[in-house]
């Protein structure tokens, strides 16, 4: 799986990398920065933050809103409901690499996150910019809660089956004034998973879930752009199973006010980052299974 893993995220790096160089000579002397935030709806960006700054940022996602999902007017649409909510902090520690920390709702998940800028797109230089994102999840939500639905008993549980890692490579570039584009190779694994199996294959749920994501933004003007993300999920027991699981669409207004970045969206996973939504999101646009959310982040100067 390691080895397949690797292999796919450097054909996505080198697609990446020749795609960008047909565009490279048009793009303008001088260009906007390529992203406005550190996160884009439920993906991160190659931005990092300033040395000697934190950001400050908060996530909300509301109930699905189509009835068939379990939404509808007796649920507001969703909005009597929270599906996840998660606040974190930014921290600039160098030019290139960020620390951050973050809690949600969901699974009571804490996260530990950095980011590291390895290239920087530049004109007449680099198309395209790369980082690299590592994060490892605990949750200390209570036992029971957390072995519910398993048939382990107590000798084979482990303070281990409580960690969850997510493994990001982000290529991205800023194709011109208005529009950005990522690609992100992904790599989601949980300690702890549940022995349910698929009836239809004849599999098990994998520790080790690989995705791709592709994320884009276009600028309207300096305040107003539109952003959405994608994400394929590759997964045998995922496939054709009784519970039926969906890749990631989200899609979102974004604002940049100079002081906040401000984002409302609409997504088919409950889940705000990475950890919970790639493994859990089973909720299909077809059936009402989106969700309205939004994002409010502001840096300050410590």
């Amino acid at each position: 799986m390691g080895k397949k893993i690797t292999l796919l995220s450097a054909f996505f790096i080198i697609s990446s990398c020749c795609f960008s160089q047909a565009w490279s000579d048009s793009i303008p002397k001088k260009l906007p920065q390529t992203w406005n935030d550190e996160r884009l709806i439920g993906s991160p960006t190659t931005k990092t933050v300033v040395p000697g700054f934190m950001e400050v940022y908060f996530m909300h996602r509301f109930g699905s809103m189509g009835g068939a999902s379990g939404g509808g007017v007796h649920t507001l649409y969703g909005f009597d409901l929270a599906s996840d909510v998660l606040f974190g902090f930014d921290f600039g520690i160098t030019k290139r690499f960020m620390l951050g920390i973050c809690r949600s709702k969901d699974q009571e998940l804490i996260d530990l996150y950095g980011k590291y800028r390895l290239i920087d797109q530049k004109a007449g230089g680099s198309p395209i910019s790369l980082a690299i994102y590592e994060d490892i999840g605990i949750t200390p939500e209570d036992t029971t809660t957390l072995y519910n639905g398993t048939s382990e008993g107590e000798s084979r549980r482990s303070i281990a089956d409580r960690f969850s890692y997510l493994t990001q490579v982000i290529v991205s570039s800023r194709l011109n004034d208005h529009i950005s584009l990522e690609v992100i190779p992904t790599l989601s694994y949980r300690d702890h998973i549940l022995e349910t199996p698929n009836p239809n294959n004849n599999t098990y749920d994998e520790n080790a879930i690989p995705a791709i994501g592709l994320g884009g933004r276009y600028m309207f003007n300096k305040t107003l752009g539109v952003v959405a993300d994608y994400y394929y999920i590759i997964s045998k027991y995922r496939t054709d199973n009784p519970t039926p699981y969906y890749n990631i669409l989200s899609a979102g207004i974004e604002v940049n006010t100079g002081g906040h970045v401000f984002e409302i969206n609409l997504s088919n996973t409950p889940g705000l980052n990475g950890n919970n939504a790639i493994p859990y999101t089973t909720g299909s646009w077809l059936k009402g299974g989106f969700r309205l959310g939004f994002t409010i982040s502001r840096n300050f100067n410590i």
